[in-house]
């Protein structure tokens, strides 16, 4: 685990170091990761103490519980969660890494992390505002329903191969091996210490990834959008929203405007689940918990789930 996470932060650096000379020398691209590891460092030591409290609490112990005696309860409990909470892509897979190492099936951790960066009733109110009610609506169903699908899907794999390890032996582990006494003492500490440099090395290295993508293709890759025909619009539109993602409320304004020029209404919806299922924050998070099978999965599930959803929304808005 310890060399896993050197070099993480190896290559990160080494990421910086090259955008940051080529092709022409400039500290911007670094600075503006780190600016962005400042601004989100309260949220970071915020979601590190939950994922401590969570250690701590009776919680796991509670949902995993349920999942076992009423799995599809359980699940659909888990995709609601989801929904209606103000969990963004890069608090979920922390909190959910930590309910994992309580012994929480990953069934319900699959469901939560689809389904929980799409919307919140903030996100509810702020979509309907730039965008339309409906529009809103239609994003939490889809949020709601991608969440059920997923959870759904892990679970019949889950009973299908019943003895299959589905999360990385050093994912699971409750204490890391480098915590000491003091760990030991109080679990609390350990899982916040622990969550606190999972996050924290994760963001960096998706932030810089997002900087070196935009720094080369540009926001006029937007443009692209509103350039190609209606149903290859929503395809592109996952294309671009997962490595170019910019944070929901951000986007909404941004596609507001290339809805203007032309952007469908299935595209925009595209653009915002996949941005937000399966973008870079979340995506490396999950990448260092599961192994490659379940984040396989995950991918594919959040890339048909944006497809279904734009392409639905685009013949809805046709027949309407």
């Amino acid at each position: 685990m310890r060399l896993a996470g050197s070099c993480v932060w190896w290559l990160t650096g080494l990421m910086l170091l090259l955008g940051s000379v080529w092709p022409a020398s400039s500290l911007d691209l670094a600075m503006s990761v780190a600016l962005e590891l400042i601004t989100l460092l309260p949220l970071i030591v915020l979601v590190a103490l939950m994922a401590g409290w969570l250690a701590v609490s009776a919680m796991a112990e509670r949902f995993r519980g349920a999942l076992e005696h009423r799995p599809w309860q359980a699940i659909f409990f888990a995709g609601l969660i989801g929904t209606v909470t103000p969990v963004c892509g890069i608090a979920s897979v922390p909190l959910v890494a930590a309910l994992l190492r309580q012994g929480v099936p990953i069934a319900a951790a699959m469901a939560f992390w689809l389904s929980s960066p799409i919307t919140d009733p903030g996100m509810l109110l702020l979509t309907a505002n730039i965008l339309s009610w409906p529009f809103a609506v239609a994003l939490l169903i889809a949020a709601m329903l991608l969440g059920l699908t997923a959870g759904a899907v892990t679970h019949a794999l889950c009973r299908w191969r019943p003895q299959a390890q589905w999360v990385r032996a050093e994912a699971a582990q409750a204490v890391p091996a480098r915590q000491c006494e003091v760990s030991a003492r109080s679990p609390f500490w350990a899982e916040t210490l622990s969550t606190f440099a999972l996050v924290l090395r994760w963001l960096a290295f998706a932030l810089t990834i997002e900087a070196l993508v935009r720094a080369h293709l540009g926001e006029a890759v937007y443009s692209l959008l509103t350039n190609v025909d209606s149903v290859w619009a929503v395809p592109l539109a996952v294309g671009i929203g997962g490595p170019l993602y910019i944070e929901g409320y951000a986007a909404l304004p941004l596609l507001r405007g290339l809805m203007d020029m032309g952007l469908t209404p299935g595209a925009a919806m595209a653009f915002l689940i996949a941005g937000a299922a399966i973008s870079l924050y979340a995506a490396v998070a999950v990448w260092s918990l599961v192994r490659p099978a379940i984040f396989g999965l995950y991918l594919v599930l959040g890339i048909v789930g944006a497809l279904v959803a734009g392409w639905v929304t685009d013949i809805v808005v046709h027949l309407g």
